[in-house]
């Protein structure tokens, strides 16, 4: 099983996360939550996950979604541990981060690393001048 797990270490990356395929292009994460409940340590995982993409100037998109309503397309699908199970019984062929609240630093970090080393994730950088991405629902801003 591919997958990451979050302990603050470089070796929770190496090794168990290639599958021998080519090097993947990561344009979305998604942190996912059951339909049922997001909880509010939840949030803080996704907040942490955007700024840190956001502070490293990638060309990456972090979005929230319940588990049972994912999008059609994204790379990286970050779940806490109880929704391990359910998330890989998916098969999205995402990567699959596991983390739970006190895990989220080190596994967001551990992510960024592996996308900068760009050995089996990489990532475009945001070109000076581009266009910021965001999302309108409705007169707010998301």
């Amino acid at each position: 099983m591919r997958g990451l797990v979050a302990d603050g270490s470089d070796g929770a990356v190496s090794g168990q996360t290639t599958d021998g395929k080519e090097r993947r292009l990561v344009q979305t994460i998604v942190c996912a939550y059951t339909q049922t409940e997001l909880p509010t340590p939840w949030l803080a995982i996704f907040h942490r996950f955007e700024r840190v993409m956001q502070k490293a100037g990638l060309r990456i998109r972090v979005r929230l979604f319940p588990l049972e309503a994912l999008p059609a397309s994204f790379e990286v699908l970050v779940v806490p541990p109880e929704l391990q199970g359910a998330a890989a019984a998916l098969q999205t062929g995402a990567r699959l981060i596991v983390a739970s609240r006190p895990e989220a630093p080190a596994a967001a970090d551990a992510l960024l690393r592996e996308i900068e080393r760009g050995e089996t994730l990489y990532a475009e950088k945001i070109r000076p001048g581009e266009p910021k991405i965001m999302t309108h629902r409705g007169g707010d801003i998301l």
